[in-house]
């Protein structure tokens, strides 16, 4: 993209500063050069539209994208595995599943994924490229005879060739289904290739009393699977043992924190290569606890934003979780959440110098929303993603 673009809306968000009426935004060889409130009549007119910073998806399994609706209705979560396990096992984790769920978010204004795949997926999958993913393969082993496969590959993921748009990570799934020496490895492989880290993390109470006592229905769900090994998780632990590692990490995200304790929060303030991914309509899904996203923001916590899949979302739709959020929490600065499904996944991911902000010089990463007659209210229900821009392509109008 080499031609210079240039376009004005009703309203221009930059995501790092004060709304502009009548913003213009300017476009030089796929990067913003310039966004201002100036009389431009170069300009293309998008009309009754605000222009935001590209969404970012912080966690997502595309996988299940065609799913049709949440499997359900809200399971208990460990039920809720089994059906989407054996939902795993009886088919092919297709392509055009995949491919079909990529197309929804950059539709609906997403341009970088967080993508969990499972072993096994291909290149092919992500093209052609338009959002960027960051790839993150997906990593189980509770058994120590798992331990050298599993870590082999790892490291064959991370040499893989350089792709245009995709960045690949790491994905311990979650404490329990990898073993901690296993998780240590991982973690250490990722601080040696400088590369993203996920782990899901105090996603449930009974993930909590696993780690605390050994019980519980997590036991119950592996010895079905076959995979339980009473030595593989050591009783008295918390999420805490799970996040201390994560300190050395270039970039490391803790999926879901539904269940964080206050020693957690304080020990995430301190390390902000760490980000919690907190899932709106995934965490209204299972009918969890209240999420404590408000005190981590305010104890200085980065937060972004995640759909996870369609086994427990009815779509990869980032601006309904953020309108979602919007109706439920009123009182939450708008500004605040546009931040968060935006620079805060950038960060998380590692992209916040290139994407997250409209700012001169980043790519110019956009989505277009259509106001249809909201009164200043950016995330009013009415509102809706319509085109979708990343690095000066529309990827989606």
């Amino acid at each position: 993209m080499n031609q210079r673009q240039t376009y004005r809306a009703r309203w221009v968000f930059p995501g790092d500063g004060p709304p502009l009426e009548r913003g213009v935004i300017e476009i030089e060889a796929g990067r913003i050069a310039a966004v201002h409130d100036r009389t431009d009549s170069a300009a293309q007119d998008l009309g009754d539209v605000a222009i935001v910073p590209g969404l970012v998806n912080a966690h997502t399994h595309l996988e299940f994208s065609d799913l049709t609706q949440p499997i359900g209705p809200a399971l208990p979560f460990t039920d809720w595995i089994r059906v989407l396990v054996a939902n795993r096992r009886s088919r092919d984790a297709s392509t055009s599943a995949v491919a079909t769920g990529k197309r929804e978010a950059e539709r609906t204004g997403t341009t970088l994924l967080g993508e969990i795949a499972s072993p096994g997926w291909k290149a092919a999958e992500f093209f052609p490229p338009a959002a960027r993913v960051v790839v993150f393969q997906e990593i189980l082993g509770l058994a120590a005879a798992q331990h050298d496969p599993q870590l082999t590959l790892a490291r064959e993921h991370l040499q893989q060739p350089q792709q245009d748009r995709l960045i690949y990570g790491l994905s311990p799934h979650a404490p329990y289904s990898v073993r901690p020496a296993l998780y240590a490895a991982l973690v250490q492989l990722a601080v040696e290739h400088q590369c993203p880290l996920a782990v899901h993390l105090a996603e449930t109470r009974a993930e909590l009393e696993l780690l605390s006592s050994g019980s519980g229905e997590f036991v119950e769900m592996l010895r079905e699977f076959g995979v339980w090994d009473p030595t593989a998780i050591p009783t008295g632990s918390r999420p805490m043992d799970y996040l201390r590692p994560l300190a050395d990490a270039e970039y490391a995200l803790a999926i879901h924190g539904n269940y964080l304790d206050e020693e957690e929060i304080a020990f995430l303030a301190e390390h902000p290569n760490i980000t919690v991914v907190y899932c709106p309509r995934t965490h209204a899904y299972f009918a969890h606890e209240p999420h404590p996203w408000r005190r981590l923001l305010q104890a200085g916590v980065s937060v972004a934003i995640g759909t996870d899949s369609r086994g427990s979302n009815p779509d990869l739709n980032l601006w309904r979780e953020l309108q979602f959020l919007r109706r439920t929490f009123p009182d939450v600065d708008p500004a605040e959440l546009l931040t968060l499904g935006t620079n805060n996944g950038a960060r998380a991911l590692g992209l916040d110098g290139e994407i997250g902000t409209l700012r001169p010089g980043k790519s110019a990463d956009m989505a277009v929303v259509a106001l249809n007659g909201a009164a200043g209210e950016l995330f009013a229900p009415e509102t809706e993603i319509t085109a979708t821009m990343c690095a000066g392509d529309w990827i989606a109008r």
